[in-house]
């Protein structure tokens, strides 16, 4: 009991600190500090309960996936969705609402509880059972939230530039007091992938929740790391230990877990889903939730794509009889907001590109297909076979698409990353009101604005947009 206590003292103090900027001023937050010395954490259980804050930890926005070309706004329902939504939606010079970002907040926010463990586990033990496992958690949790910002706030990777593009304030300490500027970009990913190499040292190969980090799910986020770097040697090593450590997958057969009569088609908070190695949900636009309400339909040149006796085309989506108004609905959270975690699914597709980039066409292949044996109706699945390396990765890159279709900002991260090659070079279109606006590939409007408030109070560099 004083454990909780001492943590819902210490969340409320970091919730009015955070909801406020990233970096407030000195005074401001002596006054909310004083008087307030019980609510520093000092156990291994504190700790633990810093990163079990499911009511923060668990809200990671997809501004990138509002920009992209898996769903689309009639008229009517764009000219009645938040205005964030429609600045996205548009791809406008300008984005946040009130010079203030949910996306940019939410994940400082969280940066700052990693940081604070990462601190406070200094001061103890490292040999005292549990330790190292929460000193993973941190490590991955500082990872995960400075890699989705980096998807969104800074320009995709280049080797040839990282040293000279801009990437993110790397804030690795918790006093708000210190004012960081923004870091280059080589900088942003090695602390990114330092922190995951770290956390798949010590991390444990198991845990209670899925809400919790594991071994698997920090050598799958690497995987996703160096595939967005196009280091496809790297990745597919981390791929392949992520797949060695938990390889199970759900047969969409199993209607026990995968059940269409299902609100959500899945259990709630993941529960049992064999593929769910690490669950955090994503959200914070209305045109991408996963409810009846939702404002967004489905891009009807994906819906159409599935094969009929795939079923994913049963339980990812609403149809209501007309092909060009279906809704997204299957999603492993199991509830209205969409997954933004990492699966054993995203894995095998990351090895299966890695394979055909490497020219090897049958090892990818046989990665694809036993993905998609899983996936269609029982006895209809017939295995796909590519002529070369090319083809099977032209086929991996559209089977990624329909399987991770509202997955966290994969489809925004793979366009930025994908755009760098003239064969996958895409062209975004959009129409509303009889005007039309286009997206080209490698446009700076792939990086959005970092929020007026942060470059007021701080002085960062702003995106050229």
């Amino acid at each position: 009991m004083k454990t909780l206590l001492k943590y819902k003292k210490l969340a409320l103090v970091f919730f009015v600190m955070t909801s406020l900027t990233a970096c407030e001023k000195q005074n401001e937050w002596l006054d909310v500090k004083r008087d307030k010395s019980d609510v520093v954490p000092e156990t291994l259980a504190d700790f633990q309960a810093i990163l079990d804050n499911n009511r923060d930890m668990q809200a990671l926005p997809t501004a990138g996936l509002a920009g992209t070309d898996n769903f689309y706004f009639t008229d009517a329902n764009y000219l009645a969705a938040p205005e964030a939504d429609r600045n996205l939606y548009v791809w406008n010079k300008q984005i946040w609402v009130n010079g203030s970002s949910i996306d940019w907040t939410y994940s400082y926010r969280n940066i700052a509880y990693a940081n604070i463990v990462l601190e406070g586990l200094e001061k103890l033990s490292p040999g005292t059972n549990g330790y190292d496992n929460i000193k993973g958690q941190a490590k991955f949790w500082r990872a995960f939230c400075f890699y989705n910002l980096a998807q969104i706030f800074c320009k995709p990777y280049d080797p040839s530039t990282a040293t000279s593009d801009l990437g993110l304030p790397l804030r690795t300490t918790s006093d708000f007091n210190v004012i960081f500027q923004r870091s280059n970009l080589q900088a942003t990913y090695d602390l990114i992938t330092t922190d995951l190499k770290d956390a798949v040292n010590i991390l444990n190969e198991t845990a209670p929740f899925a809400t919790r980090p594991i071994r698997a799910a920090a050598a799958g986020l690497l995987a996703r790391t160096y595939l967005t770097m196009g280091d496809y040697a790297q990745a597919f090593n981390y791929a392949d230990m992520a797949f060695e450590l938990r390889s199970n997958l759900l047969d969409y057969n199993n209607t026990a877990i995968a059940n269409p009569t299902l609100t959500y088609r899945f259990p709630d908070l993941g529960a049992n889903n064999p593929e769910v190695l690490f669950y955090v949900t994503g959200g914070g636009y209305t045109g991408l939730s996963v409810t009846t309400s939702s404002t967004g339909f489905v891009n009807p040149s994906v819906y159409t794509s599935y094969n009929t006796n795939d079923l994913r085309k049963t339980l990812m989506f609403i149809n209501p009889g007309n092909d060009n108004q279906v809704r997204a609905r299957g999603t492993y959270t199991g509830r209205a907001s969409n997954f933004n975690g990492i699966g054993v699914n995203e894995v095998l597709l990351i090895r299966a590109e890695c394979y055909a980039r490497n020219g090897k066409s049958i090892e990818a292949m046989a990665d694809l297909n036993l993905l998609l044996k899983h996936r269609f109706k029982t006895g209809n699945f017939v295995p796909i076979v590519a002529a070369d390396a090319d083809q099977a990765l032209l086929t991996i890159l559209i089977e990624r698409r329909k399987e991770l279709l509202f997955t966290g900002n994969i489809r925004w991260e793979d366009l930025r990353r994908l755009n760098k090659e003239t064969r996958f070079a895409t062209t975004l279109t959009r129409t509303i009101n009889g005007t039309n606006y286009t997206l080209l590939p490698n446009d700076v409007k792939y990086v959005l604005p970092i929020p007026d408030f942060e470059i007021q109070q701080t002085g960062l560099t702003q995106n050229n947009r």
